[in-house]
This record gives C-alpha cells, sequence and structure tokens, in this order.
C-alpha cells in the first residue's frame, strides 16, 4: 500500500496479531480452567451464600441483557438483520439467568423452584435457536423480512420470559415442584444436547462466513 508520496507503506499487523491472541486466551481460557479443576479436585472451593447468589446471578443478567438490547438498538439502526438476531440471543439467554435467580431460596421464595430452577438452560436453548439463525444465510428479503419484524420478535422473547416466569410462580405442572435428583439430571440432559448441537453448528457456520 502506497502513501500519496508514493512511498510504499507496509500494513500494521501487530494490531491483528494481538487481536488473535486475545480471541484464543478466551476461547481456551473456560478448558484450562476445566481440566485444571479436574486435576486439582481440592481447588473446586465451595461457598454458599444465598443473597449473594441472588444479586450476583441477577446482577449480571441485567447487565448481560442491557448488553445485548443496546447491540440489538444498533442492529436495527444500521439495518444489520445478523446482528440483531445475535442481540436476541443475548437477551434471551441473560433473561431466563435473571429467572434462574428468583430459584434462590430463602430470599424471595421458600425453597426451590422447578421453574426457575431449569430457566438457565431453556434460555440457552432458545439463545441457540436465534444463534442458529444468525449464521444463516441473511441478505436481500431474509434481512429485510428479520428488520421488519424485529419489534414482534423482541415482544416475543420478553412474552416467553414473562409467561415462564408466571408459570414458575404459580406452580402449575410441570412446573409444579422439584423433580428428583435422577429425573432432573435427564432433562437437563434433554435441554442441553439440542442446545450444544444447534451452537456447534452456528459456531462452524460462523467460520466459514469468516473465511
Amino acid at each position: 500500500m502506497a502513501d500519496q508520496d508514493g512511498v510504499v507503506v507496509q500494513p500494521d499487523r501487530s494490531t491483528d496479531r494481538g487481536i488473535d491472541a486475545v480471541l484464543i486466551i478466551a476461547v481456551l481460557a473456560p478448558f484450562v480452567g476445566f481440566i485444571a479443576l479436574l486435576a486439582l479436585p481440592t481447588a473446586d472451593l465451595a461457598w454458599e451464600h444465598q443473597p449473594a447468589h441472588f444479586w450476583l446471578v441477577l446482577g449480571t443478567a441485567a447487565i448481560a441483557a442491557g448488553l445485548g438490547w443496546s447491540i440489538g438498538v444498533t442492529a436495527r439502526r444500521r439495518a444489520d438483520a445478523r446482528l440483531f438476531l445475535v442481540s436476541l440471543a443475548f437477551v434471551t439467554a441473560a433473561s431466563f439467568l435473571g429467572l434462574h435467580a428468583l430459584a434462590t431460596p430463602r430470599v424471595l421464595l421458600d425453597g426451590p423452584n422447578e421453574g426457575f430452577a431449569i430457566a438457565t438452560p431453556v434460555g440457552l436453548l432458545f439463545a441457540a435457536g436465534f444463534a442458529l439463525w444468525s449464521s444463516m444465510r441473511l441478505d436481500g428479503e431474509r434481512a429485510r423480512w428479520v428488520l421488519s419484524r424485529s419489534g414482534r420478535l423482541r415482544l416475543g422473547v420478553v412474552a416467553v420470559v414473562v409467561v415462564w416466569g408466571v408459570w414458575s410462580l404459580a406452580s402449575v405442572a410441570p412446573l409444579d415442584g422439584m423433580l428428583p435428583e435422577e429425573t432432573a439430571t435427564t432433562e437437563l440432559w434433554v435441554l442441553a444436547a439440542p442446545a450444544v448441537l444447534l451452537y456447534a453448528i452456528s459456531a462452524i457456520r460462523y467460520l466459514a462466513l469468516a473465511h
């Protein structure tokens, strides 16, 4: 690349390498932590303080939902359908995480509630659907379709979160109590398996889009 005087200027690749290094560290850090805990189980300490759990989870969910919503505002302003769907994935997952905070015993409820307890994997499953959708081909008419219905899509997410919260509070079947541990484990696997698959497909499709 040449400047105005015709002098060849080499592009600065150091910034790109720095960004790549940060991304690699961010991706590998959870795996390193997981392996470390498996290798040294005594490092996995337990600390139980119900009010702290409530405020930490609720605060984290509120910040994540707020960031996701602001991303959606920017996406709509720039007419970016893909980014808007990504924002919905963040808002959905964060909102259900906030519902999970309500399951904290002896804070708002006397004991754990099944609907609130499993809210996090349910939210991640819904969010995985938006993540997969965002990785699809979104140009032309497809993008216009998403953006023209962005308000209704947002309203739909809010409605689902509210309905799940009311349903859980009302303790209406099948969210009318805590499941036995064996059944709860099976239920979590049923929710987690398709979510992991959808996220994996989304990641593969995004890698293809990047190249």
